[in-house]
């Protein structure tokens, strides 16, 4: 029989957590450093801080400027990524198992000692304010950036790109500020898996991140809407992008799986209901799929689609109707 999964926990002083699983059969390892700051922490007036913040962590730290911290990556193989979500910012890479302590080490640094030099937030920024003007041009993705924005109860359906204002209002002092306030290992997670020494690694994250000090309370989740809504955005395109987004049940509830397994019954590939119903037997769309999306005390299932004018109405009128069609059952066949 194969081994059984065995996941190995240790709790630092200052509230940070180390997470692992030993997989004898690769020889390979990869990590995440979550850190509880996002879109949704970002300070009143400055929506994008953290995505900011994200890349500014790549322009040097410690003793390294950013090319010389891109290559103590380099040197031991790290395949590596930064990003800021909603709740959490998001440290990752993967490597040879042996490289695992060093590549902490580096991260490190780069997490407790940033340079965020002034001279590259100007860059920074305008590549956000670029990345923040291209969601206009995809009508897909700004539908479901915007169906999140009125679902979801503030702050939680912020966009981690941010508003133009809010980038533009982000200065060097403000930003290192926040960083002081809220980048604390108080609610953070260190999650390593692969081929890798577990003492090694424990030894490591408490030699270089026991020092680091500070927690801020995670944000309270507010009421979700109690009646339904509609939110409308005009284009002047040829297309119709349709979004529709309900309250599910989160990761921590017994009934979570159930969701994902009615969510595969909707929207699962070609078999799925959705799009059979909707494109296979009437044509009405070139794309519908529906997603279960879940966050700490909070979840929702979304379905978006795609067709053109002339078929908007029937498309959301069968839609509507399958999506309350599965409180019906499913057969044997189907699960």
């Amino acid at each position: 029989m194969p081994n059984a999964q065995v996941f190995k926990v240790h709790r630092l002083k200052n509230g940070l957590t180390l997470l692992g699983e030993e997989m004898e059969s690769v020889s390979s390892a990869a990590f995440a450093i979550l850190v509880p700051v996002g879109a949704a922490t970002d300070p009143s007036a400055q929506e994008g801080a953290a995505n900011l913040m994200s890349e500014m962590f790549n322009k040097g730290a410690g003793p390294w400027n950013s090319q010389q911290l891109s290559e103590e990556f380099e040197n031991i193989g790290v395949s590596r990524s930064h990003a800021a979500g909603i709740e959490v910012s998001i440290f990752s890479g993967a490597m040879l198992g042996e490289n695992l302590p060093r590549a902490l080490e580096i991260y490190s640094t780069v997490m407790l000692e940033p340079h965020f030099p002034e001279d590259a937030l100007d860059s920074v920024k305008q590549l956000a304010l670029q990345d923040l003007a291209a969601l206009e041009d995809e009508p897909a993705s700004k539908v479901m950036s915007e169906l999140a924005r009125v679902f979801y109860p503030e702050p939680f359906g912020r966009s981690q790109l941010g508003t133009d204002s809010g980038i533009k209002t982000v200065t060097i002092d403000s930003l290192r500020q926040y960083y002081i306030q809220r980048f604390l290992p108080g609610h953070s997670l260190i999650a390593v898996a692969g081929k890798f020494d577990w003492d090694a690694v424990k030894h490591v994250v408490e030699t270089r991140f026991g020092e680091w000090s500070g927690e801020q309370p995670l944000l309270e989740v507010g009421a979700f809407p109690q009646e339904n809504k509609t939110h409308h955005l005009q284009r002047e395109t040829s297309q119709v992008q349709i979004a529709l987004a309900y309250p599910s049940v989160s990761f921590d509830h017994h009934d979570y799986y159930k969701a994902k397994v009615a969510v595969s019954l909707l929207s699962g590939g070609m078999a799925g209901r959705l799009f059979i119903e909707v494109r296979e037997k009437r044509g009405l769309v070139y794309r519908i799929s529906a997603s279960h999306s879940s966050a700490r005390k909070r979840a929702a299932i979304f379905v978006s689609a795609g067709t053109t004018p002339q078929h908007a109405e029937e498309t959301l009128k069968v839609a509507l109707a399958e999506l309350q069609r599965v409180g019906e059952g499913i057969t044997a066949e189907e699960l």
